[in-house]
């Protein structure tokens, strides 16, 4: 699954056939019709484990009682925004099969994953309003819109900004360059979090 995530993500769905995956994998094409039928249900099966492990873990954050909301919050970004940085070829994977897939399962996958993610933000800041930690009560599609569309936009123009910052910065450290950017992405994303939930250091 890990290899076939890397050429749909590098040459598409359509560019990337049973025998690509077989030979980069080093495993027989039959083994692949045994386990999966298909290529159609490989990439189901792919999307259905990426996305699983996304929500196992944004579950295990809202139902720790060791963190307060502010803390949830500030972990359900930072785990977004390292899935995305680890997990590139899958994530633009899935912008692709947001706009061409035809697959209603991978399609019924994206939907109740952004549902899902919804619902946990919302009991998380419902939470910490009740409590007065929190002040606004967002729009909650909005309020998940905001993070993930921010964290998908930088994903996107990392290289472009790049070239920005290189311009404008003659200490500019290639090597440091793609941890800072993810980590002032999650610092980023927390401030507008906080903006729009009411919430201030106490």
């Amino acid at each position: 699954m890990m290899v076939a995530e890397k050429l749909f993500a590098a040459n598409g769905y359509n560019g990337t056939s049973v025998r690509d995956i077989a030979a980069k994998a080093k495993v027989n094409v039959s083994m692949i019709s045994y386990y999966f039928g298909s290529k159609e249900n490989l990439m189901e099966e792919l999307f259905r484990w990426r996305m699983e492990e996304g929500l196992n873990f944004a579950k295990n954050i809202l139902e720790n009682n060791e963190l307060n909301e502010i803390q949830k919050l500030d972990g359900f970004i930072d785990n977004f925004v390292n899935r995305v940085q680890r997990l590139r070829d899958f994530f633009l994977l899935v912008h692709t099969q947001q706009v061409i897939s035809h697959n209603k399962n991978i399609q019924n996958f994206l939907k109740a994953s952004k549902i899902n993610y919804i619902e946990i933000n919302q009991q998380i800041v419902e939470h910490g309003l009740e409590k007065g930690i929190f002040s606004i009560r967002p729009s909650y599609h909005l309020l998940q819109c905001t993070i993930s569309g921010t964290i998908f936009n930088a994903m996107h123009g990392m290289k472009m900004y790049k070239e920005y910052l290189k311009k404008s910065n003659p200490d500019f450290d290639d090597r440091q360059y793609e941890n800072q950017y993810f980590q002032e992405l999650s610092s980023h994303v927390k401030t507008m979090v906080r903006a729009m939930i009411g919430y201030r250091e106490h």
